[in-house]
């Protein structure tokens, strides 16, 4: 394990993927804890309190809820769903942050906010998001290994690193007493987070008070060079990283790399 960072070190708050606790991004954060104070967060949307709901606003409170233990702000950095609860929390709540990152994030502009506002009033959810591909999704196996096994075959796995899908297996399920693994997170509460994303967040950019950037995925089919140029436009400073939506667990070293840089970044323009 690295050497933690002092306790003056600034916070790094990290808000996972929909569908992948904290712990699934050993590989890509725990270097960092040399240089910043740490703070994966683990299974946004599992809280009582803060029932999945519309347009995420409830899981953008949550994390703020979350925030309260902090008394300095902090760097905000996620992963896709993560991503935008991020940046809605710091428009939201500018004061408690020094910067957001978001890794390539499902923020809707434009055309694909109205789209979003339609596919949802239509009913048509589960068909235009992730959210049909989850229905039914297989939530328990065997043992440990027969799980890593499986998911090497699904396309969404594919090019993990060996590491990154061991952490991901290790810290996305428990394991019962007959050596059954079974996920952490709640198949049915991820379907519901992907059936209600945000149509609501176009001018989100123009609104954010803090240094905002972006990471996209060279391959990735969400964050297209067409959006990232309309990201641009809207002033969000956007870099590249190979791999495809899930970069963070297929290339961690050189996503660590692209997110410090982005870092110092956004830290010299805050300050």
């Amino acid at each position: 394990m690295p050497r933690p960072a002092s306790r003056a070190a600034t916070p790094l708050v990290f808000a996972h993927a929909n569908g992948f606790p904290g712990l699934s991004y050993r590989s890509l954060l725990a270097p960092l804890a040399e240089r910043f104070d740490l703070h994966p967060l683990d299974r946004l949307g599992h809280h009582p309190d803060f029932p999945v709901g519309h347009n995420w606003l409830a899981l953008r409170d949550e994390l703020l809820e979350r925030l309260d233990d902090f008394d300095t702000p902090v760097i905000g950095v996620g992963h896709s769903m993560g991503g935008v609860l991020m940046a809605m929390a710091a428009e939201q709540s500018p004061e408690r942050f020094r910067g957001v990152v978001m890794l390539d994030p499902p923020l809707m502009l434009g055309f694909d906010a109205l789209a979003m506002k339609a596919i949802k009033r239509l009913g048509l959810a589960d068909r235009f998001t992730p959210a049909g591909r989850t229905l039914g999704r297989r939530d328990s196996w065997p043992s440990a290994q027969a799980m890593r096994d499986y998911l090497r075959r699904r396309r969404l796995f594919r090019r993990f690193t060996e590491q990154a899908l061991d952490d991901y297996v290790d810290g996305g399920t428990r394991e019962l007493d007959d050596g059954r693994v079974v996920l952490l997170y709640d198949p049915d509460i991820e379907v519901a987070i992907f059936r209600h994303l945000p149509d609501h967040l176009d001018q989100l950019p123009d609104l954010l008070q803090v240094p905002v950037g972006v990471l996209a995925g060279r391959d990735s089919d969400l964050l297209t060079p067409r959006r990232c140029r309309r990201l641009r436009r809207r002033g969000v400073r956007v870099g590249q990283v190979p791999g495809g939506h899930m970069f963070p667990m297929e290339y961690p070293e050189a996503t660590r790399n692209a997110l410090t840089t982005m870092l110092d970044e956004l830290l010299e323009a805050s300050a």
